[in-house]
This record gives structure tokens, sequence and C-alpha cells, in this order.
């Protein structure tokens, strides 16, 4: 009696292997975005979000007028970057939201830094703002190099190097603006 059964147990197990299945997955394409292009784009867009948030603030809270233009200076061309780092993250695949939020991490405005600006106003929001915007194009200096160095999508490579340039260009529309 035990005969019978152990041979059925062994012919199904045998057959189990024998059951057609649809073809092998195979892989699609690799994406030509690597972890440090990822990366980057998901930091140097909630930053360049922000920082033209702060920005946009100054025509009605700054006293100075340089602070004014320097914001403007500021603003103009991080709108048109910022509209093309969101297609490139767009291109990479990667989410809108910000997976950085709440994060305190040099260069980044954050949501407190937003209300302080918001509710203040005269000296201490320039001094305030010029300081966020500085942090700010400090830190996109060094992603970007980071992102030069070290990307691998050549689209996000050459943004990265005008985006570094930006910074480099706000630093001096920035200094001596204390």
């Amino acid at each position: 009696m035990r005969r019978p059964f152990l041979v059925g147990a062994v012919v199904a197990m045998s057959m189990g292997g024998c059951a057609t299945t649809g073809p092998a997955p195979t892989a699609g394409p690799a994406s030509p975005f690597n972890p440090t292009d990822v990366a980057w784009l998901e930091l140097v867009v909630p930053m360049t979000e922000n920082a033209l948030s702060a920005a946009r603030l100054a025509p009605s809270r700054a006293a100075d007028p340089a602070v004014r233009s320097a914001a403007d200076s500021v603003a103009a061309p991080s709108d048109r970057l910022l509209t093309r780092l969101k297609a490139a993250r767009d291109r990479a695949g990667l989410p809108t939201s910000d997976v950085h939020s709440g994060h305190r991490m040099p260069g980044m405005v954050t949501a407190a830094d937003l209300v302080a600006l918001r509710t203040g106003s005269g000296a201490e929001f320039d001094r305030r703002l010029v300081a966020l915007l500085r942090a700010h194009a400090a830190q996109l200096v060094v992603l970007a190099e980071g992102e030069r160095n070290s990307g691998a999508e050549a689209g996000t490579r050459e943004l990265a190097g005008e985006v570094g340039a930006e910074g480099t260009r706000q630093e001096k529309v920035l200094t001596g603006l204390d």
C-alpha cells in the first residue's frame, strides 16, 4: 500500500518540473540614470523649488532694494532651471514628491525657513533671505560637481554643469549683501 503512494508522489513531484510556463521574464533596457543621477535630481529639484519660493518673497518683504534686485536675479534663472530639472526627473521616472521633506541639510530652504521669511520683514528678512540664498547657491555648486563627476546620464550631467554655473553666478550676485 505504501509503494503505490510513494510512486505516485515521486511521479507528481517530477511532473511539477514539466509544467509549461511562459518564457522567462527578460530585463527591460537598463536605465541610463545611475544612483548619483537619481539622488541629485531628488535633492536639487526641491532645493530649487524652496529657494525660488524664498526669493519670490523679496518684492513684498525686503527693505533693501539691492536685496530685492538680487532675489529677482536669483529667481528668474532658477525658474527656468527648475523646469528643466523637473523634466529630467520625469525622464528618470522619479516621483514628484519631495523625498527630503522635513530634512535639514546644507542649502535646503525648509518649510520653517519659509514660515520665518513670510512672517518677517525689513532688515531681519533681508539678512535671513540672503543667508539662505547664499547657502543654497554654495550647495548647488557642490552637488553639481558631484553629479558631473559621478552621474551617468549625459543630459543630467550637462544640466548639472549649468546648475553649478548658475550657483556660482548666484554666489557673486549675493556677495556684499550683508
